[in-house]
C-alpha cells in the first residue's frame, strides 16, 4: 500500500458559520458557567453536526484539575480518567442503540428490492504515514484475533477507542484516524455520534489512539478531544442503517494535528460489495474485555441476498464495543483504505457477522464535507 507523504494542506477551511464559531469558542479558555451543556446541530448537504458539548460533570472535573479558566479540551481530558474509560459501557448496551437498530432494521427489510450497483468509478484517498512514519520490515481469520501490535504500529496508532456521554451515562466505541486536508478527522459509526431518530448528540467526545489496557499508561498518545461531530441526516432522522457513519473533528494536542502526527488511513468509495476486508475494533463483551485492538478478516458481500439495502457484511464475531471500528481494504499490514465501519451484528451473544454501510456517495459526501475542517 503506497502512502502519501504530502504535508498537511493549508487551504482555507470549509465550515458552516455555526461550526466555526462554536469550534473557536471551545478552543478558547472559558468558565463552566459560560459553557453550553448541549450542542446545536446544523444540517447541510445531507450531513448534520456541530460543536461538541461538554457536560457539567466534565466541567467540574476540569475546574478541579486546571482551575477556573479551564478549556473544553482540558475539561474532557480531566473527565476521562483511565478509571472512567474502563467503566464506560459499550454503546451497544444503551437503550438508544437498541431502539435505533430496530428502526433501521425494519426500514431496511421493507425496502423495495433492487440490485446493487458498483458502476461508479471508485474514489480513493491515499493513507498518510504522519510524522511517526512506517516501520521497516498473517493470515486471515473470520474470528477476532489480537494482532499484538505495538502502540507505534501504524494500524494501532490510527485505531483507537472513543469515549463520550449520552443520556448522562458514559459509553465507548471504536474509531479510525483518516487522512484529510484538515488533518483532524476520526471516522466512527453514526450511533457513536448521535443516538438516531428521536435521540440526542453525544457530549464530551474523546478519542484515545492505540488504547491498550495492558500498558501501564493505556493512552500512549494521550486523550484527544473533539471540537465538532458530524453524521448523516438520514441517521439522525430515521436511524437509516445505510447511513450509520460519522466523523469527529479532533482538536490539536500539544500543537499537533492528529493526522499530521500519527498518520491516517486512506478511504475508498464505490469499491464494490465483494472484497477481502480487515475489520478492527475493541470488542468488550466476553470472551473479550475491550482492552485491546482486535482484527477480523473476511470477504464482504451484500447484507441481504434478495434486497439491496446499501449495506454489506463480513463473517466476524466482534461484539459490543467494536462499533465504529474501520474496515481496511488493501491492507498491507500497516496501511489500508477505510471501506466500511462496524455498524451492527446479527445477534448477541455469539454474533457471526458484522455489517457496515456500503461506502458509496453517502460516505464520499461525508468525507468531502468534513475533510477541510
Amino acid at each position: 500500500m503506497a502512502v502519501t507523504t504530502t504535508r498537511r494542506q493549508t487551504s482555507a477551511r470549509i465550515l458552516t458559520a455555526f461550526a466555526l464559531t462554536a469550534g473557536l469558542a471551545l478552543a478558547a479558555p472559558q468558565s463552566a458557567a459560560a459553557a453550553r451543556d448541549d450542542a446545536g446541530f446544523s444540517a447541510k448537504a445531507g450531513v448534520t453536526g456541530g460543536a461538541v458539548a461538554v457536560h457539567a460533570e466534565a466541567w467540574a472535573a476540569g475546574r478541579a484539575k486546571y482551575g477556573r479558566t479551564v478549556t473544553a479540551a482540558q475539561a474532557i481530558d480531566a473527565f476521562w480518567t483511565p478509571e472512567r474509560m474502563r467503566a464506560a459501557k459499550p454503546i451497544e448496551e444503551s437503550p438508544e442503540y437498541a431502539r435505533a437498530m430496530a428502526m433501521g432494521d425494519v426500514a431496511a427489510k421493507t425496502a423495495a428490492p433492487q440490485a446493487a450497483t458498483d458502476a461508479r468509478k471508485p474514489t480513493v484517498i491515499p493513507p498518510y504515514e504522519g510524522a511517526l512514519g512506517t516501520p521497516k520490515g498473517d493470515g486471515a481469520s473470520t474470528l477476532a484475533v489480537n494482532p499484538n501490535f505495538a502502540s507505534s504500529h501504524p494500524t494501532a496508532r490510527t485505531s483507537g477507542k472513543a469515549f463520550f456521554v449520552l443520556g448522562g451515562l458514559s459509553y465507548q466505541c471504536s474509531g479510525t484516524v483518516v487522512n484529510s486536508a484538515g488533518a483532524d478527522t476520526v471516522w466512527t459509526a453514526g450511533h457513536c455520534i448521535h443516538s438516531g431518530a428521536g435521540g440526542q448528540a453525544a457530549s464530551s467526545w474523546a478519542f484515545v489512539p492505540a488504547y491498550d489496557d495492558d500498558l501501564a499508561n493505556p493512552r500512549p498518545y494521550g486523550t484527544w478531544s473533539a471540537v465538532s461531530i458530524w453524521t448523516m441526516n438520514a441517521w439522525i432522522n430515521s436511524s437509516a442503517s445505510a447511513e450509520d457513519m460519522g466523523v469527529a473533528i479532533m482538536g490539536t494536542l500539544n500543537g499537533n494535528h492528529i493526522v499530521s502526527y500519527l498518520g491516517g488511513q486512506g478511504l475508498w468509495t464505490f469499491a464494490g460489495t465483494q472484497n477481502l476486508q480487515n475489520a478492527f475494533g475493541y470488542p468488550a463483551q466476553a470472551p473479550f474485555d475491550g482492552g485491546n485492538l482486535l482484527r477480523c478478516s473476511g470477504w464482504s458481500s451484500q447484507e441481504y441476498a434478495n434486497v439491496w439495502t446499501e449495506t454489506i457484511k463480513i463473517p466476524c464475531n466482534f461484539n459490543k464495543g467494536a462499533s465504529g471500528g474501520g474496515w481496511l481494504l488493501n491492507w498491507d499490514g500497516n496501511w489500508g483504505l477505510v471501506n466500511g465501519i462496524n455498524s451492527r451484528v446479527d445477534q448477541l451473544p455469539n454474533p457471526t457477522i458484522v455489517a457496515s454501510p456500503y461506502f458509496d456517495q453517502t460516505a464520499l459526501d461525508l468525507y468531502d464535507f468534513t475533510k477541510n475542517m
